[in-house]
């Protein structure tokens, strides 16, 4: 698998961050669940308008999660899950 890339426009939607990323020229659109974003460490009070003020460094912080999961299959799109960060 080549490099995994993604767009700068990191979402927030008030349950989920969102973000597309590209794979050997295939999109994948990437979910992560507000219950995924609570179980990473220092982020199990945060409150919506913090996740969407810090969407970019909470965004960075669950990457390495987000590029293994891509890595494991071969869907358009992800959803990270709580069981996925361990």
């Amino acid at each position: 698998m080549s490099a995994v890339r993604f767009e700068n426009e990191i979402r927030w939607d008030g349950n989920s961050l969102s973000v597309w990323a590209t794979v050997n020229g295939s999109r994948i659109f990437c979910e992560i669940p507000r219950a995924t974003i609570h179980e990473a460490p220092l982020l199990g009070d945060a409150i919506s308008r913090e996740i969407a003020r810090n969407r970019a460094e909470i965004f960075e912080r669950l990457r390495p999660a987000v590029v293994a999961k891509i890595a494991r299959t071969r869907d358009s799109s992800i959803r990270l899950h709580p069981s996925d960060l361990s």
